[in-house]
């Protein structure tokens, strides 16, 4: 079987940056371009920039195939499209110095797809109409925020997200 490489340099964390990573992605991806990827034993999301690029067969790849992870996404990618629909994704906002949000926590459209079978591959478990935030803490997966109150929630997030304590306060 043949994957897809990319050689990553984690700039931002001082502590690898001297350090080279390989992942596999599942996404074509150019030599110099800005990626999300997890690192360490807990998988939170960190900028790399893709010093080089490989296809090889799982017999010939740069690292065990069954220990590689994955690229999360392309950074700044934030729209998606599911099952026809426009979606934004809540993942690949920047919460730290060093550490962005994940993907496939939190979705938001402004009104639910016809057909809801790719929000289920995306791993989308809830779906809250009431802007209900408190919905996010009590799913098990995904969620899914639709409408006008879903959008304020979706926006208080991204504020809160970037340290404001209100949507026009900043803490």
């Amino acid at each position: 079987m043949k994957y897809d490489f990319a050689l990553l340099r984690f700039a931002e964390d001082k502590n690898i940056a001297d350090r080279l990573y390989w992942y596999l992605t599942d996404f074509p991806v150019s030599v110099g371009e800005e990626v999300l990827a997890p690192i360490g034993m807990h998988d939170r999301l960190q900028c790399a920039r893709v010093e080089r690029t490989l296809a090889a067969e799982g017999k010939d790849a740069p690292y065990d195939v069954r220990l590689i992870k994955r690229l999360a996404a392309r950074r700044g990618a934030r729209k998606l499209v599911l099952g026809g629909a426009e979606f934004l994704e809540f993942g690949g906002l920047r919460y730290d110095e060093k550490h962005y949000t994940r993907f496939g926590r939190v979705l938001f459209s402004r009104e639910l797809p016809a057909d809801r079978t790719e929000l289920n591959g995306y791993g989308i478990t809830k779906i809250v109409e009431n802007g209900d935030l408190g919905e996010l803490a009590r799913a098990n997966g995904g969620v899914l925020l639709v409408g006008e109150e879903g959008e304020r929630a979706f926006a208080a997030l991204i504020s809160f997200c970037r340290g404001k304590t209100e949507l026009g306060g900043e803490t």
